[in-house]
């Protein structure tokens, strides 16, 4: 019982990746609720993003990183896919935890219009895509295990 308390108390981080920003969304503790929580400013190189996303989740307790695999409509990896693969290792190498590829095709889009239609406007949705992109994507992850 102990055991199935402490991994329920444990997040899951999510990441909407890009060349420039990457979202992040985190879980609640019980992984039924995603909430968008910052937007990083990429490094020089990928390692360096993954040392600044790992000081800022200092003292975060995590048991799993899903990272959004970017994908053509057709289903087809794109060069993006390939630097987010290998910002998979990186955050693999750095953290110690398992870490999860989820197909992220039109997440942003879905994040995007989820603002539009709380009037955000366009400046303030600017600055708020890419985290709330990562929740799309968290929260798409957590519903598909709830049916497993």
């Amino acid at each position: 019982m102990q055991r199935e308390s402490l991994s329920m108390s444990l997040r899951i981080l999510a990441l909407d990746f890009g060349k420039k920003r990457i979202g992040a969304a985190l879980s609640d503790p019980t992984h039924t609720l995603a909430t968008p929580w910052l937007v990083l400013e990429c490094r020089r190189s990928l390692k360096e993003s993954v040392l600044l996303l790992k000081e800022k989740l200092a003292g975060t307790p995590l048991k799993a990183i899903v990272l959004g695999l970017p994908l053509h409509p057709s289903g087809q990896e794109s060069e993006l896919s390939t630097l987010a693969r290998q910002f998979a290792a990186h955050l693999q190498e750095h953290f110690s935890l398992p870490v999860i590829l989820w197909d992220e095709r039109l997440t942003t889009a879905q994040a995007e219009r989820t603002l539009k239609e709380a009037n955000i406007c366009r400046k303030k949705r600017a600055q708020l895509s890419d985290k709330v992109a990562a929740a799309v994507i968290l929260q798409n992850y957590l519903d598909a295990q709830k049916y497993r």
